[in-house]
C-alpha cells in the first residue's frame, strides 16, 4: 500500500454525517455524544471530537467526558493510525493525556494540523517542546513555529541551543519559494512596535492627511457599519456569562478552546477573542469565517486586551477600512502610539469628536484636536506694505 493510499480516509459510518447534519435532533447527538449509537469506533470518536463544538451545552459535554473516559492504550492505538482522522489526532495531540512515545508519534503524525503545532509551540510544556524540535521537517516547512517556541518561557536553555542550531544549520540554508503576490494572504502578524508620541512631540502627517473628507460630507462607506446594539451586549458580561455559547467554552480547556476558536461560530468568537489566554484570543483572528464586521466590533471592544488591538491595528488589510481606523482611534484601551497614526484618516467631525472625548487617551485629544485646528482655521492673510 503507497503512501497515498494510507492517508486516504476510509468510508464513514452513514450516521457520521446524519449526526452532524443540520437540524439533527438534539437526542440523536447526545446519543452520539454519550457513545450510545452503534457506530464503529474508528467513526465514533471523531464524531465525539466534533460534537465538542455543539452548541448545545449538553451534548458538548457529554462528548467532553466520553473522550476523557478514552482508555490511555485506546489513544495510542489511535495516533498509530496512518488514516487517523485530523480533528481527532488534533485533540489527542492537545488534549494532555499522552506522554513519551505516544506523545511523539501524535506530534510527528503527517496529518497533524499546523494550528494544533502552534499551540503545542506556545504553551507546551517541555517535553512537549523538545518533541516538536526533534520534527525538523515540520519546522522547516512551517517556519511561523520557531517565534512562537522561542516566546514559550517552558523552553530549556539546551533547547533554544537546538533551535538555534536548526535554524543557523539547516532552515537558513533551505531555498526559499517563490509565491506569486496574489497567492500570499494578508498578514494577521504582530505589527511593529512603535514608540508613543511624547508631550509636545509633533505629528507628521502623511501626504494623504490632505485628502480626507470635508466637514459635514459623510465618511467613506462602511463607517457606518459599527453596530452599538452589538457593541453594548457583547460588551455586558453578565449578558455573555447567561449565553449557552458562553456556558460551553467554560467547560473546555485551552487546546479545546483554541480549536473553537478557529472554527467556531460569531457568537463563540466574540466571547473567545477577550479569551485570558493569548494563544485563544489571537486564534480568533486567524478564523476563516472572520468578517470585516466583526474587526470593527473588535477594534472597539474595551473588554479585549492591548495585545488584540495591537494586531488588528498592525494588519494593513483590516486597517484599511474606516470603520476600522476610527474605532481604534474612539477605544481607550489602543495604545495611544498607535492611535494617533490614524487620525489623519479621520473626518474633520470625528476629529472633533475625537478632540472632545475624555475616555481616549490626552496625547490622542490634543492631536486630534490640532489636527482639527488645522483643516478647519482659514489661512493668515498676508499684507504687504505700502510704498
Amino acid at each position: 500500500m503507497g503512501a497515498a493510499e494510507a492517508l486516504k480516509s476510509p468510508a464513514r459510518h452513514p450516521l457520521f454525517d446524519r449526526v452532524l447534519q443540520a437540524g439533527t435532533p438534539e437526542a440523536l447527538r447526545l446519543s452520539a455524544a454519550k457513545g450510545a449509537l452503534p457506530i464503529p469506533a474508528h467513526d465514533l470518536v471523531p464524531l465525539q471530537v466534533r460534537l465538542l463544538e455543539d452548541p448545545a451545552a449538553s451534548v458538548a459535554l457529554a462528548a467532553r467526558d466520553s473522550l476523557e473516559a478514552l482508555p490511555i492504550e485506546g489513544l495510542a492505538a489511535l495516533v498509530r493510525d496512518a488514516a487517523c482522522d485530523p480533528m481527532l489526532i488534533d485533540y489527542l495531540a492537545l488534549s494532555g493525556r499522552l506522554l513519551g512515545e505516544d506523545l511523539a508519534q501524535a506530534i510527528a503524525h503527517p496529518r497533524i494540523s499546523d494550528l494544533a503545532l502552534e499551540a503545542i509551540a506556545s504553551t507546551g510544556e517541555e517535553g512537549a517542546l523538545g518533541l516538536l524540535i526533534t520534527n525538523e521537517m515540520r519546522l522547516i516547512g512551517h517556519t511561523r513555529l520557531l517565534p512562537l517556541l522561542r516566546a514559550n518561557p517552558k523552553l530549556s536553555g539546551e533547547q533554544r541551543r537546538r533551535l538555534a542550531e536548526l535554524e543557523r544549520e539547516v532552515i537558513s540554508r533551505q531555498p526559499q519559494a517563490k509565491v506569486p503576490l496574489a497567492a500570499v494572504p494578508a498578514p494577521a502578524a504582530v505589527p511593529e512596535t512603535q514608540a508613543p508620541l511624547e508631550p509636545g512631540q509633533s505629528l507628521d502627517l502623511p501626504p494623504e492627511a490632505a485628502s480626507v473628507p470635508a466637514d459635514g460630507e459623510a465618511p467613506p462607506e462602511g463607517a457606518a457599519e459599527a453596530d452599538q446594539e452589538y457593541q453594548d451586549y457583547y460588551d455586558d458580561e453578565e449578558v455573555l456569562q447567561k449565553t449557552d455559547a458562553f456556558q460551553k467554552i467554560q467547560r473546555l480547556n485551552v487546546a479545546e478552546r483554541n480549536i473553537l476558536a478557529m472554527k467556531g461560530n460569531s457568537e463563540e468568537r466574540a466571547i473567545l477573542v477577550r479569551d485570558t489566554a493569548r494563544v485563544v484570543s489571537q486564534a480568533v483572528l486567524k478564523n476563516p469565517r472572520l468578517s470585516e464586521t466583526e474587526i470593527v466590533r473588535f477594534a472597539g471592544l474595551r473588554s479585549v486586551t492591548e495585545d488584540i488591538l495591537r494586531t488588528i491595528a498592525g494588519n494593513r488589510e483590516w486597517t484599511k477600512t474606516y470603520s476600522v481606523a476610527l474605532a481604534l482611534v474612539r477605544n481607550p484601551k489602543t495604545p495611544a502610539g498607535l492611535s494617533v497614526q490614524f487620525l489623519a484618516r479621520l473626518g474633520t467631525r470625528d476629529l472633533k469628536i475625537c478632540a472632545g472625548d475624555k475616555n481616549v487617551p490626552e496625547l490622542v485629544r490634543r492631536q486630534a484636536r490640532n489636527l482639527f485646528l488645522v483643516r478647519t482655521q482659514p489661512p493668515k492673510k498676508t499684507f504687504k506694505k505700502a510704498h
